[in-house]
């Protein structure tokens, strides 16, 4: 039987983890746009002016600029980041301290940024250890006092003529104004999600969260298994699906006390079902957040939640999507052949819709593979499709893997599927998703 934290579609997790990656993709692609851009204005802008030193410096900027944008489409989002927010201080740094100096005609206004990568790192860096998130912003306002408190001094040779700092004064207030209304708006944002992660917290202590199963058959028709889809039961909104909190859960981190509480919850319902003779032979499946699996103890979580409930590591099933183990793959393999090692099943969720599906099969103790709907629902329509699930299942044999269909939705796509040699499938044709009880009926009525 299948567990995973997800919507009907059973695709809230990967969903809500795809579209974190795409904003976090799409902001680093556009600050270090943004530095390119401005770093190759001013480049020029000074070496026309013949002021060498300061066009170095910009053209610094610019490859600081896109340098992140390569990282970032390289898929190191924290490298990027880090690099970022290092490179950017230490030009600030040196801009402020021998380029734009103070004199008793124009103050120094470079510094002001400093103020800006504050708040801007303590709302990038929010999933860093405190003492580095906290650091990184003292650090910052440090030498912010550092440069405000500084004197007017005489320029030597290298430094930005008056005449053009006097322009750069304006320049500057109006970016760094700029800048505080975006973060501004970010620590808005940020508001919202603390009452949001309140309500979680109040809602997991009070037991508004449940797991509801949705049927997975075999080729015969008969209850193998089921997927448990999470939702909220709220008093004045009604049933709420993950799509609507688990952003903000993956955000904030709530999803780690969440997902712990489903694993817990999963495996209890496992020891219920052994004690009944029609349910014991169905394995249970729970989906795996990528912050779960960083977690140093988390190989330990799954192990405690087991002997909790003393069910056999066998029928559990931990579904991850690609996207779940791009972060840091060594660390990655590494417990997934610890979880393998205990007897844990490991299923791949959405098959098919990453770029390096195969390397993941090859190099990872896989037990499952799941087909992603895309390609089940066109598979009667679209003759791509159809050759894309018969390839899909052809590898599945060649690599001793079970492949489950998901998304089925009429007998139809069952038929072809099933012609096809698929062994496992789910989606509405069998059942929508119902509480344990109801779970239980359908095992039942099932010859």
């Amino acid at each position: 039987m299948e567990v995973s934290v997800d919507n009907t579609d059973a695709s809230g997790l990967a969903g809500v983890e795809r579209r974190r990656r795409r904003r976090a993709f799409h902001l680093l692609l556009a600050s270090g746009s943004i530095m390119a851009s401005l770093g190759v204005g001013w480049c020029v802008f000074f070496a026309w002016r013949g002021a060498w030193p300061v066009a170095l410096v910009e053209l610094a900027l610019a490859l600081l600029g896109v340098a992140v944008i390569a990282m970032a489409r390289l898929r190191r989002a924290r490298a990027a980041s880090w690099v970022a927010f290092v490179g950017v201080t230490a030009l600030l740094c040196f801009f402020s301290a021998f380029l734009d100096v103070p004199t008793a005609a124009i103050p120094r206004t470079s510094h002001v940024f400093l103020l800006v990568l504050a708040l801007c790192a303590h709302h990038v860096f929010r999933a860093e250890k405190a003492w580095l998130r906290y650091g990184a912003v003292v650090l910052l306002l440090v030498l912010f006092a550092a440069f405000a408190a500084a004197p007017a001094a005489v320029p030597d040779r290298f430094a930005i003529g008056d005449e053009v700092r006097r322009v750069g004064i304006w320049v500057n207030l109006a970016t760094v104004v700029l800048s505080f209304l975006v973060v501004m708006r970010l620590a808005e944002s940020d508001i919202a999600g603390h009452r949001a992660l309140h309500a979680l917290r109040d809602a997991l202590a009070h037991r508004r969260f449940e797991l509801l199963y949705q049927p997975q058959v075999d080729a015969g028709g008969r209850i193998v298994g089921a997927e448990a889809l999470l939702r909220w039961r709220d008093a004045r909104r009604g049933v709420i699906h993950p799509d609507d909190f688990m952003q903000t859960a993956e955000e904030t981190g709530f999803i780690l006390p969440l997902g712990q509480w489903v694993l817990q919850a999963a495996c209890r319902q496992l020891r219920a079902w052994q004690a009944e003779p029609a349910l014991r032979h169905l394995r249970l499946s729970v989906n795996i957040s990528a912050l779960q699996l960083r977690q140093p103890d988390f190989v330990q979580q799954v192990g405690d939640a087991l002997a909790r409930a003393e069910v056999d590591p066998r029928q559990l099933t931990l579904e991850l999507t690609e996207s779940v183990l791009v972060d840091d793959m060594g660390d990655a393999v590494g417990k997934m052949r610890a979880l393998h090692a205990t007897g844990v099943r490991l299923s791949l969720d959405d098959f098919g819709t990453g770029y390096s599906s195969l390397s993941y099969l090859r190099e990872l103790p896989f037990a499952e593979m799941k087909i992603d709907r895309a390609f089940t629902r066109e598979v009667l329509r679209d003759g791509s499709a159809a050759t894309i699930t018969r390839n899909l299942l052809r590898l599945g044999r060649d690599l001793g893997v079970d492949v489950i269909a998901e998304g089925i939705e009429d007998a139809g796509q069952f038929a072809l599927l099933r012609e096809q040699g698929c062994g496992l499938f789910q989606g509405y044709l069998f059942g929508r998703p119902m509480d344990a009880q109801a779970f239980r009926r359908s095992v039942e009525q099932v010859p």
